[in-house]
């Protein structure tokens, strides 16, 4: 079953695919106050209605087949480039493309949480001495305390020990060092060793098995052995 609490957290993460979506639902069932989309731009309407009703995961991923040289992530890596996130998530997680890629397959799986933890503990650790208190109450806001909107499975004792680092009068970079690292434990355990066997990846590592995934994401399974 899919939770509140995991739409929620897609519709923030696909901010601007979100509202494109909302105003096509409401021009498509005649709502009123559908002005969103103007009437010059009908064909694009149906377009983009067709569109996602054919590959949501499209839209998702359709900014890592750019070729524009203006993105960082328009550089298909090489097999032997993706071949190293296999070694290990530190090698995923450098990675800019392999990055985007994970957090892409976890959207897909509406499992990207514990992703967005990761990530945020990262930021924190690089932020300004002053804004650490205020960045330490949002993080633990969002994802520690119990029935957080983006609530990360994390065990009693560290969410009490994040606690207390975070109500601290000078909570430090490794307030939540502890909570991280437990998260990146189930990360390697589970989903890393998942995104390894998706097509996601293994069209990178083995794209001679993936011709027609070579400039998009297909929606069908490839056909090869």
């Amino acid at each position: 079953m899919i939770h509140t609490r995991d739409i929620h957290h897609r519709g923030e993460s696909l901010r601007n695919t979100k509202n494109v979506l909302e105003s096509l639902n409401l021009t498509l069932a005649g709502a009123a106050k559908a002005t969103h989309i103007s009437d010059n731009s009908q064909q694009n309407t149906k377009f983009f209605f067709q569109y996602f009703k054919r590959s949501e995961m499209r839209l998702r991923l359709g900014f890592l087949r750019r070729r524009s040289t203006e993105s960082a992530l328009s550089a298909r890596p090489s097999p032997e480039e993706a071949r190293k996130w296999s070694e290990s998530f530190s090698a995923l997680m450098a990675s800019k493309y392999g990055a985007a890629l994970y957090r892409a397959f976890l959207l897909r799986e509406f499992s990207n949480e514990n992703l967005e933890f990761w990530l945020a503990c990262e930021e924190y650790k690089n932020s300004k001495p002053q804004k650490l208190s205020a960045r330490a109450q949002k993080i633990y806001n969002d994802f520690v305390a119990v029935q957080a909107t983006k609530e990360v499975n994390l065990d009693a004792e560290t969410r009490i020990i994040t606690l207390t680092n975070v109500q601290s009068n000078n909570p430090d970079l490794h307030a939540f060092d502890r909570a991280q690292r437990r998260i990146q434990h189930m990360m390697e355990r589970d989903s890393y060793l998942r995104f390894l066997q998706s097509e996601l990846f293994l069209e990178l590592v083995h794209p001679e098995r993936y011709p027609a995934s070579s400039g998009d994401v297909s929606d069908k399974p490839s056909s090869a052995p």
